[in-house]
């Protein structure tokens, strides 16, 4: 029982304090994660690469794959209901009294600070990201095409997901066979 409300408060509390959302909170989640011993380094990139093909906000299916890993299903449901609750709670309020706030020179102010903030934060959890991706060489220009493929266009992101997959694995395998 102890688990279950330790996942329930780490993810509400990291609902609650991070900005941003998404990859933002990522450097929270996976320092709160590591620490309270849930998650191993070398895990880390596997939970985020799955979190990332789940339909859904990759914080909550983090939340999702890590409370699973500790306590399966139900933990998996408390961490979600802890990620999710505080947003919901902020939206209701600010949906009650922001437009009141609005104009207030200090709360403008303070969203401008808070759009810094959520800057740095997704620029080093991409930077922390690209880390743990681009261990070989093959990666870099992989990666590369992948992106001119879909940011130009020419192909849908699911075949060109298709196409790199199929050529990981033939990569892979041809590797092990060498071996």
């Amino acid at each position: 029982m102890k688990k279950i409300a330790d996942l329930f408060f780490t993810f509400f509390l990291l609902g609650l304090v991070t900005f941003g959302g998404g990859i933002a909170m990522l450097p929270f989640i996976k320092r709160q994660a590591l620490n309270k011993g849930w998650i191993q380094e070398n895990e880390w990139q596997g939970i985020v690469t799955l979190a990332q093909l789940s339909p859904g906000a990759i914080a909550v299916n983090v939340a999702n794959v890590i409370g699973f890993k500790v306590q399966k299903h139900r933990g998996s449901l408390v961490a979600i209901l802890g990620m999710i609750t505080p947003p919901i709670i902020v939206i209701t309020l600010f949906a009650f009294g922001l437009q009141t706030y609005l104009t207030i020179p200090l709360v403008l102010k303070a969203l401008d600070g808070m759009l810094i903030i959520v800057f740095l934060l997704f620029v080093r959890a991409v930077f922390d990201l690209g880390k743990l991706a681009w261990q070989s060489w093959w990666l870099i220009p992989m990666s590369l095409f992948s992106f001119s493929l879909t940011y130009w266009q020419w192909l849908s992101p699911v075949w060109v997901m298709i196409i790199a997959t199929v050529f990981s694995l033939a990569l892979t395998l041809s590797r092990r066979r060498q071996k």
